[in-house]
């Protein structure tokens, strides 16, 4: 019989070899085949003689390893065994798993589709679905709008999982539903808010400013919400909630907050050319710029911000500032504040 080298001992191959165990290869088995591989022309009495194991279990594991590709037999006299070229056969059963998980992603999404339909709790309890991703949060607020059919509550306020601008919400106010939406200061920071929210409230919405939000979510018809579950970003999780008593809570907290904050002037948040205000206005004595101005202040947006929304540097609307102040004879931002709210300027 001839000398085998001693790389092709199965002996000297590592007992832990697993690295083909992802694509369904055994340990015994990829141990098999790395002794083939070693030594083309490999016959199973050789290989039982450097193995310690039978000829049947040598057998069976060659057996295995030719259907999945890895080896083929050399006949003749005495059938020799031989490995496949391992890029093309590892290659192989990478594609095959993948479209094992395609299939195995498409049954998924069937039986997800299956649960939320006879999902509900038979008892009327909460229902809670934590969403994994921020695409999956994404997915669910596009889906929520879409199903709206009366009204859909929004705290606005950063991190975002989707760009800012929310194509669905023009074509849905159109439809009929009604949109309410808290904002805090920070939503205004990023260029074309204003223009953005401007449009938005022409469109129809109902929108208002609180300094400061605890946490941001969609509510739809008051029966679905949904929310991250926490604020740092990126936002790795969220939940979807329907018909609980914390949907029924989640709005109470909306109304009472609704109640407390600021609202939003539609001619205020929208760039265009100054314009006079109408005779008998409280604020006839300012223009349209200066009115704007003082609604970014109200709004508590930062100096940095309001130039940048305004198109203006921060030292110019320093300058304006300074104006706006003597004008309404008022000594600190917050007293400018307190004299446009009560003149009607914001």
């Amino acid at each position: 019989m001839r000398q085998l080298p001693e790389t092709a001992k199965i002996e000297h191959v590592q007992e832990d070899s697993r690295a083909l165990e992802i694509v369904g290869i055994s340990a015994f088995d990829e141990r098999i085949y790395r002794s083939v591989l070693a030594c083309p022309g490999i016959t199973v009495q050789e290989l039982v003689m450097r193995s310690g194991e039978s000829a049947g279990r040598i057998q069976s594991s060659l057996s295995r390893l030719r259907v999945r590709g890895l080896v083929s037999r050399l006949w003749g006299r005495s059938p020799r065994w031989t490995a496949t070229n391992p890029g093309t056969a590892i290659r192989s059963l990478v594609r095959d798993m993948q479209s094992e998980l395609d299939r195995l992603t498409d049954t998924a999404d069937e039986l997800e589709a299956a649960f939320r339909d006879v999902g509900t709790d038979p008892e009327g309890g909460d229902q809670f679905e934590v969403l994994a991703g921020p695409e999956e949060q994404a997915r669910w607020y596009v889906r929520l709008q879409q199903e709206a059919k009366e009204e859909v509550l929004t705290f606005d306020r950063p991190p975002y999982v989707l760009d800012y601008h929310n194509p669905l919400q023009t074509e849905l106010l159109r439809n009929g539903v009604r949109y309410r939406t808290l904002y805090v200061p920070e939503a205004f920071e990023h260029a074309g808010a204003l223009d953005e929210v401007g449009s938005l409230i022409r469109a129809g919405e109902e929108a208002r400013i609180l300094p400061w939000l605890p946490f941001k979510m969609a509510l739809v018809d008051r029966s679905r919400a949904v929310m991250p579950l926490h604020m740092d970003p990126p936002l790795t999780r969220g939940v979807l909630i329907r018909g609980s008593t914390m949907v029924v809570a989640l709005v109470e907290l909306f109304e009472r907050l609704w109640q407390e904050a600021l609202p939003v002037r539609p001619e205020l948040w929208s760039q265009g050319s100054p314009e006079l205000a109408p005779e008998g206005d409280p604020g006839a004595g300012l223009g349209l710029e200066d009115r704007r101005l003082l609604a970014l202040l109200a709004a508590g947006l930062k100096d940095d911000a309001i130039a940048r929304q305004l198109g203006t540097s921060p030292r110019s609307l320093r300058r304006r500032l300074r104006h706006l102040l003597d004008e309404l004879n008022a000594e600190t931002r917050f007293q400018a504040g307190a004299q446009a709210s009560r003149r009607g300027l914001v």
